[in-house]
């Protein structure tokens, strides 16, 4: 894939989640989860993307990258989930996106 289909399917992943992430704003205060619509294997980061992730959205976009995405890539992501209220540490964001490009990625 070139990098200006690369970077187009990455805005429309993003505009994916800022849309969920509206209309899961009641949800975060009732401590409610969407369900992650995939099969999250076993792993570290695994919970953490249950908990952190799944308060604002599905993880059903998360396969479209596994075939260039690499911890490189998904770094950045989660890091810019963090800045639009995700909840993890600095330990988290890493191990989290260690855990995506294992699973969904090119690691």
């Amino acid at each position: 894939m070139g990098r200006h289909h690369g970077l187009i399917a990455f805005r429309l992943f993003l505009a994916a989640l800022c849309v969920g992430s509206l209309t899961a704003q009641g949800a975060e205060d009732a401590q409610e989860y969407y369900e992650p619509g995939i099969v999250l294997p076993t792993g570290e980061g695994r919970e953490h993307i249950l908990r952190a992730c799944t308060r604002c959205h599905t993880l059903e976009g998360v396969p479209a990258y596994s075939k260039y995405w690499g911890y490189e890539r998904w770094l950045p992501m989660v890091e810019n989930m963090v800045q639009h209220g995700s909840r993890l540490n600095e330990e988290e964001k890493i191990i989290v996106a260690r855990y995506l490009g294992k699973y969904f990625g090119t690691d």
